[in-house]
């Protein structure tokens, strides 16, 4: 497994530029805060921070300015690992921060340097299912299809859309092989229009409806499997994994993987974020999700919001914490034949 060391230097001296940036309180008035993606531009996860971005600040005591900053690399960690040890701990700096990537450190990943129990959480835009995506031209009509040889992008060894189709092979005995090392879904999806590879696995219903709203309406994809408990209302009649599983230590294994999907969108401070700041900044992300401004904007770049409390991710984490120990144990060592 590489370790993304050179791009951890270039992180942290990017870092001193956002300490300068930092120096004001932010409840106190005239700052600015770094909004940290840990995706490329253009993807779900860049669409919701921008947004987020542009309305945040605004609802917010001393209405500071709310700059989107990306930090693409290694599934997302690179970005989270700066946020809990580099970032600016006075209310400068928060993140998106996916729960999968959150408990990264938990389920073993040496590379995941932070605990996701001392991040400040603020809020989440809305939840996370995961799916299962095949290109229309490709041989995947359906889930079954997943049971012979098909091609399928990947990304960073630790981003969900690598983990995922990996842990269906281990798990369910999918014959799935992974072209990993592209950067983000964004280029995932120009691999499967140009024919590079049949699909994904891992990417958001509600990022693709907003990211890629032409796949949708000109069927140009199949959704085949849906990584969740319980099916979506508006994919009712796609199967979940869950359909496909054989053994109770399975299913048990398999729901611990789809709870630390659960919040999908999440922002967090970093830990030692002073408890003002991070109130002005959960009073502000109230305020933004309720306003009418925020709700049109979403709604034009079709993203749904179906947003968590702060306090609602902190109960999530500490339930995937208190899993029984040979789930997670299991859990471990699934997650790291799943990234190697």
């Amino acid at each position: 497994m590489k370790r993304p060391w050179a791009a951890f230097a270039v992180i942290a001296t990017l870092a001193s530029g956002f300490d300068a940036q930092a120096q004001a309180q932010t409840s106190g008035g005239s700052s600015t805060i770094t909004l940290a993606i840990g995706t490329n531009v253009g993807g779900g996860y860049d669409l919701y921070g921008r947004l987020a971005a542009r309305h945040l600040g605004r609802m917010m005591k001393g209405a500071p300015l709310v700059v989107p900053s990306n930090m693409p690399g290694a599934g997302q960690l690179i970005m989270t690992n700066w946020l809990y040890n580099v970032a600016p701990k006075n209310g400068s700096a928060i993140g998106l921060v996916p729960s999968t990537t959150a408990l990264e450190n938990l389920f073993g990943n040496p590379r995941a340097n932070y605990d996701a129990r001392n991040f400040k959480w603020i809020g989440s835009l809305n939840g996370h299912t995961a799916i299962a995506i095949s290109w229309h031209a490709s041989p995947i009509k359906t889930a079954d299809d997943l049971f012979t040889d098909v091609i399928i992008g990947g990304g960073a060894p630790s981003s969900d859309v690598t983990i995922w189709p990996r842990l269906l092979n281990n798990i369910l005995g999918t014959r799935i092989k992974i072209v990993a090392g592209y950067v983000g879904t964004s280029q995932i999806a120009l691999a499967m229009e140009s024919g590079e590879v049949h699909g994904q696995i891992g990417a958001d219903w509600d990022g693709l409806k907003a990211s890629r709203p032409d796949w949708i309406q000109n069927q140009r994809i199949r959704v085949v499997m849906q990584l969740v408990s319980a099916r979506h209302p508006e994919l009712a009649n796609v199967p979940t994994v869950l359909d496909y599983v054989r053994t109770d230590s399975d299913r048990r294994l398999l729901q611990l993987f789809i709870d630390r999907l659960s919040y999908g969108r999440p922002l967090a401070a970093p830990p030692g974020t002073p408890d003002a700041e991070v109130q002005n900044l959960k009073a502000g992300f109230q305020a933004m999700i309720q306003d009418p401004e925020f709700r049109r904007e979403a709604e034009t770049l079709r993203a749904t919001i179906n947003p968590a409390r702060g306090e609602e991710i902190e109960a999530l984490i500490q339930k995937v914490y208190a899993a029984p120990h040979d789930v997670l144990s299991r859990a471990v060592q699934e997650l790291q034949k799943a990234s190697k």
